[in-house]
């Protein structure tokens, strides 16, 4: 039998507290990012503020999960979100943290931008620190390329050629998919926004229609696109994991290129490629030779939610999470575009990007599923994943999504 002195209770007392100071939950919907979250998470905990990544593997499990606990002192102390539209109703909640004075604190340092703000501000308040901000490019494969003869392209009608000397070497050119519904936007405001950009920033606020002539020709050439064997079936694995069938198949050489946010590249890697050497990266042209190139970007938030019970916690991670030494780690760890003025990153194809957007310097289109309101493109989705399974079905497909933004519009006036 083990006898127990009095110093027991307070030892484990002790080490009750320093447990719970170091589990701080990051809630996301990224399983292949969580690993990483974690030891961003375990280098702050050094400094008193430590945090763990809690992944869920579904989108819409995810949302559900953070909304139900959001007003109560169960919400997550730290979560990922989007941005635009996606953020609006969690803000006007309430339920939100103001980080106004810690952007202030890092700004004032000169260690970020006043514009990067601008996509978590809302009535002149700051509530979510950069998740990451990405640029959606073209990762293309070297080998493919090369076997095929032909070189990343700097203009649509080259773009157009190298699809037909790939399709003619076997191997698809670009991937498509639906698999957990949201890609199926990507190619949408990709084809939109390389042919006229204007009317892509027209259609998200309700000032197009999703049946106008241009909307129309973007679907046509979608479809010729998909008719012509350029695309992956629309079924085809997508996701962050590098188990998914996409960038299986990009590593086997069978497709060619893979249009993602440049956060992709890191489960590119997965795969066992390496960047610089096995895979490069490029600026999808735009149609017109005369047009300002363009670059769709996503800004992702990182929240601190204000009821929960972690919260001093979570105030103590997000001062950490937005330092030059957290976001070395975090940039290198996932080969992103650094956010923080003071970091610069290893990876051959980040830096291969960060110079093509300096060199072009690209008109920046926030990315449709945060610029256009929720009840158009989350029912939006699933219309986009109709034309792509079935093209036939691209006209009434035009019409159901114009339903949905007719809407929602008449009930903003």
């Amino acid at each position: 039998m083990i006898k127990l002195t009095k110093p027991f209770p307070l030892l484990l007392t002790l080490a009750l507290s320093v447990t719970a100071a170091q589990t701080l939950e990051l809630y996301n919907d990224k399983p292949d990012w969580n690993n990483n979250y974690t030891k961003v998470g375990e280098l702050g905990a050094k400094s008193g503020a430590g945090f763990k990544g809690v992944t869920f593997a579904d989108t819409s499990s995810y949302q559900a999960a953070v909304r139900t606990s959001l007003s109560t002192s169960k919400a997550p102390g730290l979560f990922t979100w989007w941005s635009g539209y996606r953020m609006k109703d969690l803000v006007e909640s309430g339920n939100l943290q103001d980080l106004t004075a810690l952007w202030q604190k890092y700004q004032k340092a000169g260690e970020y931008g006043s514009d990067l703000a601008k996509a978590f501000t809302f009535d002149g308040k700051i509530y979510a620190l950069p998740n990451n901000v990405a640029y959606w490019a073209v990762f293309y494969n070297k080998k493919a390329y090369k076997d095929a003869g032909i070189t990343p392209p700097t203009t649509w009608a080259q773009l157009e050629a190298n699809n037909a000397k790939l399709k003619a070497k076997g191997v698809t050119a670009f991937g498509q998919s639906v698999d957990g519904r949201w890609p199926a936007f990507i190619w949408f405001e990709e084809f939109l926004t390389r042919q006229d950009p204007d009317l892509y920033e027209k259609l998200v606020v309700g000032k197009a229609k999703y049946t106008d002539p241009g909307v129309t020709k973007v679907f046509t050439t979608w479809k010729g696109w998909i008719d012509k064997g350029y695309m992956t079936p629309a079924s085809t694995g997508f996701g962050s994991g590098g188990t998914n069938g996409m960038a299986k198949l990009f590593a086997q050489g069978k497709l060619a290129n893979i249009l993602a946010g440049d956060w992709y590249s890191a489960t590119i890697s997965g795969t066992g490629m390496k960047p610089g050497e096995d895979y490069g990266v490029f600026i999808l042209p735009t149609m017109n030779v005369k047009s300002k190139p363009v670059i769709i970007y996503e800004a992702s938030p990182l929240i601190v939610a204000k009821n929960s019970a972690n919260k001093a916690q979570a105030l103590k991670a997000a001062d950490f999470w937005m330092s030059s030494k957290a976001q070395t780690l975090w940039s290198n760890l996932q080969s992103f575009t650094p956010v923080n003025n003071e970091v610069t990153v290893d990876n051959p194809v980040t830096k291969e990007l960060t110079t093509a957007l300096s060199k072009n310097k690209p008109r920046l289109i926030n990315r449709i599923w945060e610029a256009t309101p929720t009840e158009i493109i989350e029912p939006g989705v699933d219309e986009l994943s109709k034309f792509m399974l079935n093209p036939g079905t691209q006209r009434q497909v035009q019409v159901n999504l114009q339903k949905l933004a007719d809407a929602y519009w008449s009930k903003q006036k």
